[in-house]
Protein backbone atom coordinates (compact mmCIF):
# COMPACT_ATOMS: atom_id res chain seq x y z
CA UNK A 1 0.00 0.00 0.00
CA UNK A 2 3.31 2.41 0.86
CA UNK A 3 4.59 1.71 -2.55
CA UNK A 4 1.38 2.70 -4.25
CA UNK A 5 0.79 5.87 -2.27
CA UNK A 6 4.60 6.60 -3.16
CA UNK A 7 4.13 5.98 -6.73
CA UNK A 8 0.78 8.06 -6.78
CA UNK A 9 2.75 10.79 -5.46
CA UNK A 10 5.62 10.30 -7.58
CA UNK A 11 2.96 10.60 -10.40
CA UNK A 12 1.15 13.52 -9.17
CA UNK A 13 4.23 15.36 -8.63
CA UNK A 14 5.33 14.73 -12.43
CA UNK A 15 2.24 15.14 -13.24
CA UNK A 16 2.06 18.97 -11.44
CA UNK A 17 5.68 19.58 -13.19
CA UNK A 18 4.43 18.61 -16.25
CA UNK A 19 1.97 20.94 -16.25
CA UNK A 20 4.07 23.86 -14.60
CA UNK A 21 6.70 23.58 -17.53
CA UNK A 22 3.87 23.55 -19.93
CA UNK A 23 2.38 26.89 -18.21
CA UNK A 24 6.11 28.28 -18.47
CA UNK A 25 7.06 27.11 -21.58
CA UNK A 26 3.56 29.16 -22.72
CA UNK A 27 4.23 32.05 -20.82
CA UNK A 28 7.60 32.26 -22.76
CA UNK A 29 5.52 32.18 -25.68
CA UNK A 30 2.88 34.79 -25.32
CA UNK A 31 5.25 37.00 -24.21
CA UNK A 32 6.10 38.70 -27.53
CA UNK A 33 2.42 38.45 -28.40
CA UNK A 34 1.91 40.64 -25.33
CA UNK A 35 4.61 43.03 -26.38
CA UNK A 36 2.56 42.94 -29.51
CA UNK A 37 -1.09 43.75 -28.41
CA UNK A 38 0.37 46.60 -26.26
CA UNK A 39 1.93 48.51 -28.99
CA UNK A 40 -1.35 47.72 -31.35
CA UNK A 41 -2.82 49.08 -28.10
CA UNK A 42 -0.73 52.28 -28.28
CA UNK A 43 -1.31 52.73 -32.04
CA UNK A 44 -5.00 52.53 -31.87
CA UNK A 45 -4.83 55.17 -29.26
CA UNK A 46 -2.91 57.56 -31.39
CA UNK A 47 -4.96 56.55 -34.23
CA UNK A 48 -8.43 57.41 -32.59
CA UNK A 49 -6.80 60.73 -31.40
CA UNK A 50 -5.96 61.67 -34.33
CA UNK A 51 -9.13 60.84 -36.20
CA UNK A 52 -10.88 62.36 -33.50
CA UNK A 53 -8.75 65.52 -34.23
CA UNK A 54 -9.23 65.54 -37.85
CA UNK A 55 -12.88 64.59 -38.23
CA UNK A 56 -14.26 67.45 -35.60
CA UNK A 57 -13.43 70.53 -37.99
CA UNK A 58 -14.81 68.30 -40.81
CA UNK A 59 -17.66 67.51 -39.04
CA UNK A 60 -18.33 70.63 -37.62
CA UNK A 61 -17.93 72.32 -41.24
CA UNK A 62 -20.62 69.94 -42.53
CA UNK A 63 -23.13 70.80 -39.86
CA UNK A 64 -22.65 74.62 -40.88
CA UNK A 65 -23.01 73.86 -44.58
CA UNK A 66 -26.40 71.86 -44.04
CA UNK A 67 -27.47 74.74 -41.97
CA UNK A 68 -26.54 77.41 -45.00
CA UNK A 69 -28.36 75.16 -47.30
CA UNK A 70 -31.68 74.30 -45.21
CA UNK A 71 -31.63 78.53 -44.98
CA UNK A 72 -31.28 78.48 -48.90
CA UNK A 73 -33.85 76.00 -49.11
CA UNK A 74 -36.05 77.69 -47.28
CA UNK A 75 -35.18 81.09 -48.99
CA UNK A 76 -35.62 79.69 -52.31
CA UNK A 77 -39.15 78.37 -51.27
CA UNK A 78 -40.45 81.78 -50.59
CA UNK A 79 -39.25 82.93 -53.71
CA UNK A 80 -40.33 80.05 -55.80
CA UNK A 81 -43.80 81.13 -53.57
CA UNK A 82 -43.84 85.22 -54.98
CA UNK A 83 -43.20 84.21 -58.47
CA UNK A 84 -45.81 81.84 -58.15
CA UNK A 85 -47.84 84.20 -56.97
CA UNK A 86 -46.33 86.60 -59.46
CA UNK A 87 -47.14 84.39 -62.79
CA UNK A 88 -50.70 84.27 -61.31
CA UNK A 89 -51.40 87.66 -61.40
CA UNK A 90 -49.47 88.13 -64.93
CA UNK A 91 -51.78 85.69 -66.07
CA UNK A 92 -55.00 87.36 -64.77
CA UNK A 93 -53.97 90.17 -66.36
CA UNK A 94 -53.32 88.45 -69.57
CA UNK A 95 -57.02 87.20 -69.54
CA UNK A 96 -58.50 90.29 -68.54
CA UNK A 97 -59.61 89.41 -64.98
CA UNK A 98 -57.54 92.23 -63.58
CA UNK A 99 -57.84 92.42 -59.80
CA UNK A 100 -55.85 94.55 -58.90
CA UNK A 101 -55.00 93.67 -54.72
CA UNK A 102 -53.05 96.23 -53.45
CA UNK A 103 -49.70 95.73 -51.63
CA UNK A 104 -49.68 95.00 -47.80
CA UNK A 105 -47.34 97.98 -47.99
CA UNK A 106 -50.01 100.21 -49.11
CA UNK A 107 -52.73 100.13 -46.87
CA UNK A 108 -53.35 101.94 -43.92
CA UNK A 109 -51.24 105.19 -42.54
CA UNK A 110 -48.14 105.31 -41.55
CA UNK A 111 -48.44 108.37 -39.37
CA UNK A 112 -48.36 107.58 -35.95
CA UNK A 113 -51.41 107.96 -34.15
CA UNK A 114 -49.68 108.66 -30.87
CA UNK A 115 -49.61 112.75 -31.12
CA UNK A 116 -45.79 114.48 -29.88
CA UNK A 117 -46.91 115.13 -26.61
CA UNK A 118 -48.46 111.52 -25.85
CA UNK A 119 -44.98 110.20 -27.26
CA UNK A 120 -43.44 112.53 -24.53
CA UNK A 121 -45.89 111.68 -21.77
CA UNK A 122 -45.07 108.20 -22.11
Amino acid sequence: MELALTLFNVGAGLGILAVGVAVAYLAWRVTPLIAETRMLTQDLRRLARTTDSELRPLLDRARDATRSAELLADDAAVKVARLADAVEVLEDIARGQNTAVAHPAAVGSVESTHTPEEQSNS
